[in-house]
């Protein structure tokens, strides 16, 4: 179903009964007794009160004693006081079950977005489904846990009405009917008006996806320095007014049209109420009620007119929150977004591993052009290969296909001569070790950055011994709490920074620590000199004796100590064979060792001149 879309009528039941069924999945019943309780407290309260004035107007005209005339309404208010602690305390304890409702379905979003194919994390098409999709669990007033709160209200309405209807209907059944039109005429009001808004919601998560970021980009601090050194204020302020102004012009258009159409609903009440107090005053001249009735049925008119409006209201809102929480359900079990999985475990050996791409061949999603085409290449067991190339030759997409995080359109991928494709997701994962240029820091302690949390005494020895060993040991004895220092300032206001080629080499640590069958080194070393990356490698050779490893870098001479260097262009491979091979060869790789050495070279002129 496109999002564009209205949703159909079997959709918009399916996504209330499957939400309101929720409770009992999670196994929190006792929301539909307390369901129960408030539509009985707070559907009888409102009709109570529409007898006090009549209780009061009656028994003065009739001349009673004060006392029995304050008894009368004492036991009026009474009952009124009860009925709403009633509703008041099945709100208050419903309220925290059904965020926590939600947050269940929090949950299962998580768990599918670690798991859905990678590919479409790149996507931007896919960023908007997924705003679409999960807009429905973005607050408790709008989709998912909406719909708990609106019947909780709805319920209520409903007991009422029909109380106000049987108190009307003994009148003057004709006054009912008027307010029961009424109340239809306001229901398609607002229907249309949800619908509206519903067709809006694609263009209005697009325009706050826009917004949201240049929001983050102007609040980023890791932003903070290109801003200020090449003066981007104006232009980013400029883009997030512009994008502040898309959204809002969305926003207008959906409360334009909720003006306009309101309008026809107010005309419509001006004309159902006219009616109403037309007959209400005729029976009083007509003596067939008494002044108390009067004020009786003017106030189950105003109450019944008032609370179908509410629950017109509140059915078409209904329906609105179940169209965004139909898309959460459509977007939740769309199976679509995982690709073909395997039931193999992971290889659990020590010796190294084989690879083979056979006849690879690869486009991006919504692109036509392959980035690889009937690719094949072996790597031998234990073999310390590097991969190099001009950018856009396709190195890195590689690596993220040889991962698993994108998948073959043509062509197989064999992991010791296993098809990769026979792994499970998880399990396929545990057999690699990679390290990438993009080095995430978390908010946590240096050790907590490598092991994750609540590490064994073994597991954080084995990770003081990685960090060492990519020479982060004087840094991090430095610090206040050495090992236990928290990284970041963004949870922690004593967070420590560290420095790009720092961050880098933690990352390393990471893939030393992992210890897996097969070491992946995606240009983690960018922010390093060349001195430190060349140790870095070295370092890493010595790690991985034991291990298949592949090596990615822009800077030739740091792969020198490889087995074999395979050099790749937009047609594939171009040279293939060790760094002494190819330099005797004289092609393309030693054209751009030799270039890459002079720029060095004259770099380092530059450097020492300057000291």
């Amino acid at each position: 179903m496109k999002q564009e879309e209205k949703h159909s009528r079997s959709d918009i039941m399916k996504a209330i009964r499957r939400t309101i069924a929720s409770a009992h999945k999670n196994k929190d019943d006792h929301v539909y007794l307390f369901f129960f309780l408030n539509m009985i407290a707070a559907g009888v309260l409102p009709v109570i009160a529409t007898f006090i004035p009549r209780t009061i107007i009656d028994d003065l005209t009739n001349g009673l004693e004060i006392g029995l005339l304050l008894r009368h309404v004492g036991v009026l208010v009474g009952i009124s006081l009860i009925l709403g602690v009633v509703a008041a305390v099945a709100n208050l304890f419903v309220n925290g079950e059904f965020i926590d409702i939600r947050m269940q379905e929090f949950d299962r979003v998580s768990v599918k977005y670690e798991h859905i194919d990678y590919w479409h994390l790149e996507d931007p098409s896919f960023r908007d489904r997924l705003e679409v999709g999960t807009m429905a669990l973005q607050s408790n007033n709008i989709g998912f846990e909406s719909i708990f709160h609106r019947f909780m209200r709805i319920f209520p309405f409903v007991l009422s009405i029909v109380l106000y209807s049987v108190l009307i209907g003994l009148f003057k059944p004709i006054i009912f009917v008027a307010c029961v039109i009424g109340a239809f005429i306001t229901f398609f009001i607002n229907k249309a008006i949800a619908n509206y808004a519903l067709k809006k919601r694609d263009e209005l998560s697009n325009k706050r996806r826009h917004k949201q970021y240049f929001y983050q980009t102007a609040s980023d601090f890791s932003f903070g320095k290109d801003i200020r050194v090449y003066d981007l204020n104006q232009k980013i302020s400029s883009d997030y007014k512009q994008a502040i102004y898309s959204y809002i012009s969305v926003v207008k258009n959906i409360s334009n049209r909720r003006f306009s159409l309101g309008l026809l609903e107010l005309i419509m009440l001006v004309i159902q109420d006219g009616l109403a107090y037309f007959f209400i005053i005729q029976g009083y001249y007509q003596n067939s009620i008494t002044l108390g009735d009067v004020s009786l049925y003017v106030g189950l008119v105003i109450a019944l007119s008032t609370t179908l409006r509410l629950l017109s209201s509140e059915l078409a809102e209904l329906v609105k929150d179940a169209g965004y929480t139909a898309d959460y359900y459509h977007f939740i079990d769309d199976e679509t977004l995982y690709g073909k999985r395997g039931n193999r475990e992971a290889i659990v050996a020590d010796h190294p591993f084989a690879i083979e791409f056979s006849h690879l061949t690869f486009n991006y999603p919504r692109s036509e052009m392959n980035i690889f085409s009937d690719f094949s290449l072996k790597i031998k067991a234990g073999e310390k290969v590097a991969i190099v190339g001009i950018n856009g030759a396709g190195k890195s997409t590689l690596i993220k296909l040889l991962t698993g995080l994108f998948t073959p359109s043509k062509g197989k991928i064999f992991i010791d001569g296993i098809d990769s494709e026979e792994f499970k997701e998880d399990e396929y994962q545990k057999m690699f070790a990679p390290v990438y240029q993009e080095v995430n820091i978390y908010a946590g302690t240096v050790i907590e950055n490598i092991t994750g949390p609540n590490p064994s005494e073994k597991n954080r020895a084995w990770a003081i011994e990685c960090l060492k060993r990519v020479g982060l040991e004087k840094k991090i004895e430095s610090l206040p709490l050495k090992y236990d220092t928290p990284l970041l300032k963004i949870v922690d206001d004593g967070g420590v920074e560290l420095s790009g080629g720092q961050s880098q080499k933690l990352a390393i640590a990471r893939g030393l620590y992992k210890d897996a069958n097969i070491v992946i080194l995606d240009e983690p070393t960018s922010a390093l000199d060349a001195l430190a990356e060349a140790s870095i490698y070295q370092s890493f050779d010595d790690l991985v004796k034991n291990k298949t490893a592949i090596y990615i870098s822009h800077r030739l001479s740091s792969t020198k100590f490889c087995d074999r260097i395979i050099l790749l262009g937009p047609e594939g491979i171009i040279e293939d064979g060790s760094h002494d091979q190819l330099m005797a060869k004289k092609g393309e790789y030693y054209q751009m060792f030799k270039t890459q050495g002079k720029y060095y070279q004259m770099k380092q002129k530059e450097e020492l001149a300057h000291e």
